[in-house]
């Protein structure tokens, strides 16, 4: 989903993105701004030759790993299982306990998690192209 926006302001790394609706038509219904609640300025990360009052493309700043961060969590918790079920059979200290591979892959899960949280984006949009006035 893309949106036309144009730059309030710019302070440090970030700038204020004032939304356009008017030429807004994606056809999508359910992706609409008015039903997602997003305000009408929002903050953005800048990029290089950014000006105040010039109008800009956002796009969505999901990134895969993002996106599909349920499927890396239960990934880290299989792994974590599977490599405490091999390291427990390489070394094998006189006492079997049961719930060691639970453990593995509880300690990976939350490794996991944590990698994802810090790898989060830190703006919902990010600026796709400059548009030029002519």
């Amino acid at each position: 989903m893309q949106i036309r926006g144009k730059v309030l302001s710019i302070s440090g790394s970030v700038a204020e993105v004032c939304i356009i609706r008017d030429s807004l038509a994606c056809g999508d219904c359910s992706a609409c701004l008015k039903k997602l609640g997003l305000h009408d300025i929002i903050k953005v990360a800048t990029v290089k030759k950014l000006q105040v009052n010039q109008e800009v493309v956002l796009k969505d700043n999901k990134n895969w790993f993002i996106k599909n961060r349920i499927i890396f969590i239960v990934i880290g918790f299989v792994l974590g299982v599977i490599i405490t079920e091999a390291l427990s059979a390489i070394i094998f200290f006189g006492v079997n306990r049961g719930g060691i591979d639970l453990l593995g892959g509880g300690v990976s899960t939350i490794i996991v998690a944590v990698i994802l949280w810090i790898k989060r984006p830190r703006y919902y949009y990010k600026i796709e192209r400059i548009e030029e006035k002519v």
